[in-house]
């Protein structure tokens, strides 16, 4: 599962690929490879042919062949938290996430956590079944919630039984990246998942460079093109992690 294919020393740097079609997902791929991330990321919701759940199932065992030591996320972002339109309804969402996970070489699917509960706990039960892990993740792209909305959205995450809570919230002034980095420390004493939180756009890079010292295991960073705003180059990332832990 999930834990399994962390190494124990975080933060675990995961790039996007972002193409609309497997050319241009294999092209991007050559690009990341060469940057040595710890995970890669298909945003599936950009994917012209998404509907063809053979043909995303063959792409995504095509990607995995490229860079088979790496682990594979498989996320489709809905329009509401940020994503690309896509012609799948809520149900086939769930559908191709099932498939995705019998049928291909994928290591870990995301699934936002708004969505309903009876659908998580089938994916829940479909990835396990498929000895894949699963990510529930919660992105608000207006505002950074209270520090106990935030909390209790990591806990209702470890409470569905998830790998990972992920949280991706926009900021509108320094303190909501200070709280976002504080509720990441405490989680990390009061749930037993890994979480990955970061704060978006320019006020919130800062919670993609340091992030991680707070307790964040997956820093999103970018390989050959961005998926959300504030998303820093993973050399760039990598050589601040370096610099810090010299002097801790």
């Amino acid at each position: 599962m999930f834990q399994s294919k962390l190494r124990k020393e975080y933060p675990y740097l995961c790039t996007p690929i972002v193409g609309t079609t497997s050319e241009e997902l294999l092209d991007e791929l050559e690009i990341v490879k060469e940057k040595g991330p710890d995970m890669i990321e298909w945003r599936v919701d950009y994917f012209q042919e998404i509907q063809d759940f053979e043909r995303v199932a063959e792409v995504a065992n095509a990607i995995k062949k490229v860079t088979p030591g790496t682990p594979l996320l498989f996320t489709i972002r809905s329009v509401a938290e940020g994503g690309n339109p896509t012609p799948l309804s809520p149900a086939e969402i769930v559908g191709l996430l099932s498939y995705i996970c019998k049928h291909s070489c994928i290591d870990i699917i995301d699934y936002e956590i708004a969505n309903p509960e009876e659908d998580t706990l089938h994916l829940r039960k479909v990835s396990r079944e498929c000895g894949k892990s699963l990510i529930l993740s919660y992105h608000d792209f207006t505002k950074t919630p209270s520090e106990d909305q935030l909390l209790q959205i990591l806990k209702k995450a470890e409470s569905l039984e998830a790998d990972i809570a992920k949280i991706a919230v926009m900021p509108n002034s320094y303190s909501d990246v200070i709280r976002l980095l504080d509720i990441t420390e405490q989680a990390n004493r009061l749930i037993k998942i890994p979480v990955a939180t970061m704060s978006m756009n320019g006020l919130g890079t800062v919670s993609r460079m340091i992030g991680w010292i707070f307790g964040s295991a997956i820093v999103f960073t970018v390989g050959a093109k961005s998926s959300a705003p504030g998303q820093v180059p993973i050399e760039k990332v990598r050589e601040i992690i370096k610099t810090i832990k010299e002097y801790q």
